[in-house]
């Protein structure tokens, strides 16, 4: 804790020196307006541009059409990660090496084909370790 040094309160005391004058702010709101200028406050009549009532609307039209763009986008994400179509396709077309393009071009993606692959020499390894038992 701070201690006082009596030095000092002996010197100068704890008068802080500042004074208010009396009723001081009993007409304060007198005074002040009778020291501001006579300012006579015209009604300025401005009509907003049409891009001005119209841009609240464009911007809600935006928002949606994003909203709308990434629904679309997350759906076809979805509807692209069925890998149980993937497989009936590969499973027709595993033995066709000429019908390789279309496999690709069937909506199914690389790393949809990649996983199918893995999936099958994951189930190859499990026949081969359950054989040799």
């Amino acid at each position: 804790m701070k201690q006082e040094d009596p030095t000092i309160l002996n010197k100068y005391g704890k008068d802080p020196g500042f004074k208010v004058p009396e009723n001081y702010f009993e007409d304060f709101n007198k005074r002040m307006v009778e020291m501001l200028p006579d300012v006579e406050i015209t009604p300025v009549d401005v009509k907003p541009t049409m891009w001005q009532r119209i841009k609240p609307l464009v911007y809600m039209a935006a928002m949606f059409a994003g909203v709308w763009c990434m629904i679309q986008v997350f759906s076809n994400f979805t509807n692209s990660g069925n890998l149980d179509s993937v497989r009936a396709v590969a499973e027709k077309l595993q033995d066709d090496k000429e019908n390789v393009d279309d496999f690709i071009m069937s909506g199914v993606s690389d790393y949809d084909i990649l996983s199918y692959e893995d999936s099958v020499a994951m189930s190859n390894e499990e026949t081969t370790s359950t054989d040799e038992k």
